[in-house]
Parts: C-alpha cells; sequence; structure tokens
C-alpha cells in the first residue's frame, strides 16, 4: 500500500513539473548540449518572450575558432588562482541572464551577466564595451535574452570566474545593437603553418614531393610552394593541391575564391599552372585568372587573385591547385591567404 501511494505522489509530481513546464515554455535541460546550441541554432531554457535566434553560423565570425561556452570559460576560470588571469583572450558564446550594475552612459560600459542556460553556470562580463572597443551608447543595445560573444581574457575574481575590463561584445543577435553579420566564410587558410586541411594529389610524382610547406622566416610569413626543378633539373610531374568538401550552400550573396600566389618561369602558364573546380569530385574545370591576378612571372612577389565561383555553389564543392611540369621546365608556384566564401566589404 506504501509502495503504490509512494509511486502516485511520484507520478502526481512529474506531471505537475511538466505542466509547469509547458506553462513556462522551458525547454527541457536534458533536451540540450551543455553548450545550449542545437542543430546549429542557439536555443533557450526559460526566458519569456524571445526572438528568433540567429543561426549560430552567422553568430560567430568565422576567425573565431575557439569559441566557447559559459561553461567552458567557467572551467577555465576555476583552474586559475585566485585573482588570476589569462593570457590569452577568449570569444564565449552565451546569453544575457541580467546585469551586474546599471548602465552608466558617462562610461559606456554594461556589466551582463552571462550564462549557457538559464539555471546553469554564469560569469560576469565585467565593463564590457561595445563592438571593437567602442562605447555602449544607449542601455537598449544590450538586454536580457540577447545571445551574444564576448572577446576578453578570463579571471579567477575569488573563486567567481569572469571575462576582465577591456572586453567587448563581439557579436550579437539583438537588433538594437547596430551588429551586423559580416560575409560568410566557408574556407580560410593562410597557409602559415603547414597544408592546412589541403592534402596532395599526385597525378606523376617526381623524385621528391612537388608541394612543400615553406616556413616563415624573418618578416616573411609561411606558405606553399610547388616545384618539379629538383637539384635544379626539371622533371615531369603533375601535382594537385586539393581543398577538402565545401558546402557552399549557405552563401546567399556569391561566392568568392580568393589567394595570393606568385610563380616564377612558366613557358606555359595557363597550362601548366591551374586553379580547378569541380561539384562533384570527379569532374573538374579550370578557372580563368585573368592576366591582372598574376605577377610578371620573374619575381617573387605575390598578387592577390580573386575569382567567382558562384556557379560552382554546391554542398559538395572543391578547388584545386594544379600544377604540371616537363622535363624542359618546371617552374615554381607559391601560394597563401586562401578565402573561400561570399564577397567582402570593400
Amino acid at each position: 500500500m506504501l509502495k503504490t501511494l509512494r509511486h502516485c505522489f511520484i507520478l502526481l509530481a512529474t506531471v505537475c513539473l511538466a505542466v509547469a513546464c509547458k506553462d513556462n515554455n522551458a525547454i527541457v535541460s536534458d533536451t540540450l548540449g551543455t553548450d545550449g546550441i542545437e542543430q546549429g541554432k542557439v536555443v533557450y531554457d526559460t526566458i519569456h518572450g524571445m526572438r528568433d535566434p540567429m543561426p549560430a553560423d552567422k553568430l560567430v565570425d568565422p576567425d573565431a575558432a575557439d569559441t566557447i561556452t559559459v561553461e567552458e570559460a567557467v572551467r577555465i576560470g576555476l583552474t586559475l588562482p585566485s585573482g588570476g588571469t589569462t593570457s590569452q583572450k577568449y570569444h564565449v558564446l552565451g546569453y544575457v541572464k541580467g546585469f551586474n550594475a546599471a548602465f552608466d552612459p558617462s562610461y559606456g560600459n554594461i556589466s551582463p551577466i552571462i550564462c549557457n542556460k538559464l539555471n546553469n553556470r554564469q560569469m560576469i562580463c565585467y565593463r564590457m564595451l561595445s563592438f571593437k572597443s567602442q562605447k555602449f551608447t544607449d542601455e537598449s543595445q544590450l538586454q536580457v535574452g540577447d545571445v551574444i560573444i564576448v572577446c576578453g581574457q578570463i579571471q579567477n575574481r575569488y573563486g567567481a570566474p569572469q571575462l576582465t575590463q577591456g572586453c567587448y561584445l563581439e557579436t550579437s543577435d539583438n537588433p538594437a545593437s547596430g551588429y551586423k553579420p559580416g560575409p560568410k566564410t566557408v574556407l580560410k587558410e593562410s597557409f602559415g603553418e603547414g597544408f592546412g586541411k589541403f592534402v596532395v594529389d599526385n597525378k606523376q610524382a617526381a623524385s621528391e614531393e612537388v608541394w612543400q610547406h615553406v616556413p616563415a622566416e624573418g618578416d616573411v610569413s609561411g606558405f606553399m610552394r610547388a616545384t618539379a626543378k629538383i637539384g635544379g633539373t626539371p622533371e615531369a610531374a603533375e601535382a594537385w593541391l586539393v581543398s577538402p568538401v565545401l558546402d557552399l550552400t549557405g552563401c546567399t550573396d556569391g561566392i568568392n575564391l580568393s589567394f595570393s600566389h606568385y610563380y616564377i618561369g612558366a613557358d606555359d602558364r595557363d597550362g601548366q599552372l591551374r586553379v580547378m573546380v569541380t561539384t562533384d569530385g570527379n569532374n573538374w574545370t579550370p578557372l580563368t585568372i585573368q592576366d591582372d591576378m598574376w605577377n610578371n612571372g620573374k619575381q617573387k612577389r605575390f598578387i592577390t587573385a580573386m575569382l567567382d565561383i558562384t556557379a560552382h555553389k554546391s554542398a559538395t564543392t572543391q578547388i584545386a591547385f594544379a600544377y604540371k611540369s616537363t622535363a624542359e621546365n618546371a617552374p615554381t608556384w607559391a601560394l597563401q591567404n586562401l578565402r573561400v566564401g561570399e564577397p567582402e566589404e570593400e
């Protein structure tokens, strides 16, 4: 009897909790990841009257590869000694739960409390500034429920991790904030540290690897270089530097491929040094590089090339830099600072 009554009470409590959650428009926390992001959208726990969230790929700056959640930021802060501060800055994604202090227009900063989910980890962004470290001009620029990314150093403030003074707003889904999403970037690779996500497809191998990474030296950044001139002797070879598969379907304002490059000593420049594109991994199309997008072939001077690849928009697009040499002529082709995405504002 007692066991039956206990089961009835548990069932009643469960029903009441479910009804309460429904009335409060709550999202069951167990359905979320610890970062509060599900299927590319920012989702919320129990905040009322929310705007439709901005897709995560529009919130996160492509360069902010180290974007972390509030949960992760708190864990980092707790590893620091009391009063300690990280040497690096982090991009922390969360939503505004409240404020630690009222907005003071004379200073132009705001101290929001951000969290992953309403009753989850939270931290203060102490005296946070607006975009590009400018002052806030109105308190409506930051409101409870805003999804934001804050850039700054993490500090252990006597056991309470926070983002230190000097942190600034990087992105926001608040229409009043003044934030304008930048052009979508699908792939960005400087080649400063190595091949990145690119791989080499040797169609005809030389006695040494044709595509090699040249490390940074002095003021010169690292880059990729292809040549089949081995020990001063040209060799017949063909080697392609191939990108990963790129999903370009999210680009709505056109698609550009840009990169910096130079070549030395090609007898047949357009036949030996080609940029190729495919949407199925099998059928490759050469792209036209205008003459003003090449150097003179005698000086090692990087020139920027900008190619419109909107016609090759697909979920399975790939780019390749196809190098070819002969036993009589083996040019050099250098490459760095590649980007694929919507056109950037000039």
